[in-house]
This record gives structure tokens, C-alpha cells and sequence, in this order.
């Protein structure tokens, strides 16, 4: 009795080191047989292993009580990594969204790029939208385009001359 108990913790060790080590194990079925393979993951109800043939998924009703014990052994996890590794990952979240308020703050206090209006009346610079004057007759978009008063594209942009930038197709410029 002491000697298979013996026996079954060795085969348990034996096979939870090689579980650890992703190296082939030997895994014993009911019916005798023994298959050669890496423990790819194992459930409640069944083991996925990776063999020389190609993946195999088994019952875990159809291997030896050894094999079973020695899956099952393996395959739970460590509570004191798995608590040690959710605080590291807190750290962690915790450090990026410092960071990312971090360059929120910076993005909000940088001021943004302006355009200025070139000199030359035939420019097609873009410049700050702005609203026509009330007397103005023609006005340049930020495309480089010329709308008259009677355009509906009129609304936005900057004053101009009759003969600046591209006449709008719409209303002629």
C-alpha cells in the first residue's frame, strides 16, 4: 500500500515536472495504451495533447487514474503567482494612464499650428476661416477657390478680389 502510494506521488512529480517543462510525457489510457505527447491545455472534462501525429483531444475519463491525477496536479494554477501577476499588471495600468493624462495635458496646453495669409493676391496658402466682411463681394476659401456673393459656398473665408485664386464652378467667382 505504502509502495503505490509511493509509486503514484513519484509518477505525479515525474509527470508534473515534465507538464512544467513542455516536454513530451507519456500519458497512460484506460485501455492499456500510451500515447507520447505536450499537454496543450487541459478542462474539467477533457486533455488536449500535441503528438507526433497531430493534436489529439481525450476524455479525461478515458486515462489511467496516474496520467489524470498528474494532469489535473499540473494544470492548476498558482495562486500566489497569479495574485503577484495582477497587482504587477495594476502597476502597470495604473503608470499608463498617468502617462496618458500626462499627454492629454500636454496636447490641451500646446497651442495649435495657425496658418497666415500670404501677401500675394493670387495665393492659394490656406488661411484661418474666417467670416467675409459685410461689404465684401468675393471671397477666397481655404481651397484656393473665388465665390461671389450670390455663391452659397460665400459664408466662409477671406476677402478678395474679383480675379484672385480659381473661379468657383458653382457661381463663376
Amino acid at each position: 500500500m505504502k509502495t503505490t502510494i509511493l509509486l503514484i506521488a513519484a509518477v505525479i512529480t515525474c509527470l508534473g515536472q515534465c507538464l512544467a517543462a513542455d516536454t513530451p510525457m507519456g500519458i497512460s489510457l484506460v485501455d492499456g495504451s500510451k500515447l507520447k505527447g505536450r499537454v496543450m491545455s487541459s478542462t474539467e472534462v477533457e486533455v488536449t495533447l500535441m503528438t507526433d501525429f497531430g493534436l489529439v483531444r481525450l476524455p479525461l475519463d478515458k486515462l489511467s487514474s496516474e496520467s489524470r491525477q498528474a494532469i489535473t496536479a499540473g494544470s492548476k494554477p498558482d495562486s500566489e503567482a497569479l495574485l503577484r501577476r495582477i497587482s504587477e499588471l495594476e502597476a502597470k495600468v495604473s503608470q499608463l494612464q498617468q502617462e496618458n493624462e500626462a499627454l492629454r495635458r500636454q496636447v490641451v496646453s500646446t497651442p495649435a499650428p495657425t496658418y497666415r495669409p500670404s501677401t500675394g493676391s493670387n495665393s492659394l496658402t490656406p488661411s484661418s476661416p474666417q467670416t467675409s466682411s459685410p461689404g465684401a463681394s468675393h471671397v477666397i476659401s481655404s481651397t484656393g477657390k473665388r465665390h461671389n456673393s450670390g455663391c452659397r459656398y460665400f459664408g466662409s473665408g477671406r476677402p478678395c478680389g474679383p480675379t484672385d485664386g480659381i473661379a468657383c464652378k458653382v457661381c463663376g467667382g
